[in-house]
């Protein structure tokens, strides 16, 4: 695998002059049908890169941009001619089609792609191109020999930058590419970091502590039914807040995994003094809602996050400057949220509950002080490992202890 390194790709189409409807890149390659897996079998080299915005010229050459960022086959055939690593290289790149669809090249926003090419002499001539997804992803790799990618396991720090991994299998005898992932997690700093999964007391606990049973193929998560639920005073969690009982702005970090299709709060804050006023965050089919009810009404916000995979999943929300919600899924931003002006009004004398009528499981549940600590739950950036001699094991943290053959970063 490579670093993400600039590239320049020229494409060689036949253009029609007589369109006047606008297309997407990919449509100019995708006249034919061709399946990932015939598209991997055969071609001798398959990339990801990202695309930046194209122009259009009056001829019938058409000019695309891309930034690498994976190698998914074929990285031998390419080293012999290019070295990425240490500066830039123009790539000519011929797409074998005979003509473009109907429409006129527009101007994009930069798309990711899978390209799928053959080295000819000193050329790399280009068949296919289908737009990347983690879909298409997956088909590449499982083409190439690979099983899917474990869960990423849990963070080895609940704060101050910890590291997690994932794992994978070679099916066949020999598999190009790497079998492990690694990357940062809880980047966010110790102070003003609340965990009420850490809890001691046991009167916090519903009905009690023992109905909390730890998830057999995960030690560090909990796993909860509808009547295992935490309800405690905010005042217990946040004991420096001097004018109320919780921050008026904060960040909730959580890693959960939901087994099958339900309903119920994951985390809620609701007001002692006035029961109708609260702010929850409740599981909704696959998705997640962001509900907030105050005396003036109340705000939902759907956050999809495609949970009923039965996979882990790290989402984190920050709540700031009184009416903005950003929501993290799985290390990427997913939205910001501007509701109405000063409309989050965090109730000061409230209960903090967690899994109430909730059925999954919890790993991590952290408060933070700083809203902008959402971003922090973990990195975009990978690291890609690859252990000849790695026996297949669900514990990544053993693996770093193993001697490594090669080990590259990515950005994704």
């Amino acid at each position: 695998m490579f670093l993400r390194h600039s590239i320049i790709v020229f494409t060689t189409l036949t253009l029609s002059y007589h369109t006047i409807n606008s297309c997407k890149l990919e449509d100019y390659f995708n006249i034919k049908e061709v399946s990932i897996e015939d598209a991997v079998r055969t071609s001798n080299v398959v990339f990801r890169a990202l695309s930046t915005p194209l122009r259009n010229f009056d001829t019938e050459v058409l000019t695309a941009y891309f930034d690498l960022v994976t190698v998914y086959k074929g990285e031998e055939k390419l080293s012999g001619w290019r070295q990425l690593n240490n500066y830039f290289r123009k790539i000519n790149v011929t797409f074998v089609t005979s003509e473009g669809p109907d429409c006129l090249l527009e101007n994009e926003v930069p798309r990711e792609y899978v390209v799928f090419a053959n080295l000819v002499g000193d050329q790399i001539r280009a068949s296919w191109a289908a737009k990347w997804d983690d879909e298409v992803d997956v088909r590449v790799w499982e083409a190439l020999g690979w099983s899917e990618w474990t869960n990423w396991s849990a963070c080895s720090v609940s704060c101050s930058t910890g590291i997690q991994q994932r794992t994978r299998r070679c099916l066949k005898i020999e598999c190009s590419g790497f079998n492990i992932q690694q990357r940062h997690c809880n980047l966010f700093s110790c102070n003003g970091t609340v965990t009420p999964l850490s809890l001691k007391e046991d009167k916090y606990f519903h009905p009690s502590k023992d109905r909390w049973r730890p998830v057999p193929d995960r030690a560090t998560a909990w796993r909860l039914q509808p009547n295992s639920y935490i309800w405690i005073p905010a005042s217990m969690l946040f004991p420096k807040e001097l004018d109320r009982n919780i921050p008026r702005e904060f960040a909730l970090a959580l890693t959960l995994r939901i087994p099958n299709v339900t309903i119920g709060t994951v985390f809620s804050l609701r007001s002692r003094s006035k029961q109708h006023i609260y702010l929850s965050l409740e599981v909704a089919g696959s998705d997640l809602k962001f509900i907030h009810a105050t005396e003036k009404g109340t705000d939902v916000v759907r956050i999809p996050t495609g949970m009923d995979d039965g996979k882990w999943h790290q989402v984190a929300f920050g709540i700031r400057d009184e009416s903005i919600l950003d929501a993290f899924v799985d290390c990427e931003w997913s939205r910001t949220e501007i509701l109405l002006a000063h409309s989050l009004d965090v109730p000061e004398d409230c209960d903090v509950i967690v899994g109430y009528l909730f059925t999954g499981d919890i790993e991590q549940l952290t408060l933070l002080k700083d809203p902008r600590a959402a971003r922090l739950q973990c990195s975009t950036t990978q690291t890609s490992i690859e252990d000849s001699d790695m026996e297949f094991t669900s514990n990544g943290f053993n693996l770093l202890k193993r001697k490594v053959t090669k080990s590259r970063t990515h950005r994704y």
